[in-house]
Parts: C-alpha cells; structure tokens; sequence
C-alpha cells in the first residue's frame, strides 16, 4: 500500500513530467515519482558497491584472503 506524500518540485521538472504522463509514458504523475525515487535509489547502491569493492581491492588482508581461498581451490578448478 502506498504511503501519501506531499513535495514541492522545479516547476520545470513538474512539466516535463506532467508531458511524460500527458505522451503515456507514465500512468500517473505518482507512476513517475515513484520510478524516478526507485532508480535513483538503485543507482546510489550501485555506486556504493562500487566503491567497496574499490576499497576491497586496496585491502591487504583482503587480498590476501582471496589469494587464500584461490590457493585451496586450485586443484578442484583444475578437475
């Protein structure tokens, strides 16, 4: 169930999505709201992830735990 909300937008960014809803693209102003709020969203995690595995790859111990685990596998990836 959807939660009521209330925003003020850029007047410009309110017309162009008004167009959007206006060409079909979006059912409703809400559709396009909400699709916008779920990609920008998706959008920051991935940048976040980005940015760990970035760290990660920094990591010393990290690395060496992944140096590790390949080392055990070798022999079963060689199967």
């Amino acid at each position: 169930m959807g939660v009521k909300a209330t925003f003020v937008l850029d007047e410009a960014l309110m017309n162009a999505g008004r167009e959007l809803v206006k060409q079909r693209r979006f059912r409703s102003m809400n559709a396009l709201v909400e699709q916008a709020l779920r990609d920008e969203l998706a959008q920051l995690r991935r940048e976040e992830i980005k940015a760990a595995l970035h760290a990660a790859s920094q990591d010393d111990l990290f690395l060496r735990d992944i140096a590790e685990i390949e080392e055990d596998f070798a022999a079963a990836d060689q199967e």
